[in-house]
């Protein structure tokens, strides 16, 4: 070691400096690349943060405006079912007339069949049978009662599908595609 001393002592100084030189050098370039890894790290850091503020930002308008989409939709469709179901209830109170109407002239005509002048008070659903219903069912007819419940459970049956058809067809104006 004393000999690799006393070797390097003979080196001009011109060399001693050109290695010292090329030392610092190297050691500044490797503390530069160090200060550039530093600064793309926190360069990154930076910019995943502004990214993900953004993206939540995004998300939260996106979510409120898909809240208001979905309450503006829920009450067109609630306003356009209470139009329908509105609709509906004078028809069917309309089918309930047309049934009670029916009722009361079988149950008239029952009371006058077979007796000129007959007539008076009748309870409707506890009339009795005339020659008529005995005939028609002697005939394999239904009962007059029977048919008229039938019929108007058609008639509020019908006047629900065309509720219902206009309910579709009004939702399908209300929200084209």
């Amino acid at each position: 070691m004393i000999r690799l001393l006393a070797s390097a002592q003979r080196l001009p100084r011109a060399v001693w400096a050109a290695a010292a030189t090329a030392l610092l050098l190297t050691g500044l370039a490797l503390w530069h690349r160090g200060e550039i890894r530093a600064a793309r790290a926190d360069g990154a850091r930076v910019q995943a943060a502004s990214d993900a503020a953004q993206l939540r930002a995004a998300a939260d308008r996106a979510s409120a405006d898909q809240r208001r989409i979905i309450a503006a939709t829920a009450a067109r469709q609630s306003k356009i079912s209470k139009e329908s179901d509105d609709a509906l209830a004078p028809r069917l109170a309309a089918v309930g007339r047309r049934r009670d109407d029916l009722r009361l002239r079988w149950a008239a005509a029952r009371a006058n069949s077979g007796r000129p002048g007959a007539g008076g008070a009748i309870a409707v659903p506890a009339t009795p049978a005339g020659a008529a219903d005995t005939a028609c069912a002697a005939a394999g007819w239904v009962s007059f009662d029977t048919a008229v419940a039938a019929a108007a459970a058609a008639d509020a049956a019908i006047a629900k599908d065309d509720a219902w058809r206009e309910w579709v067809m009004a939702q399908a104006a209300a929200w084209p595609e």
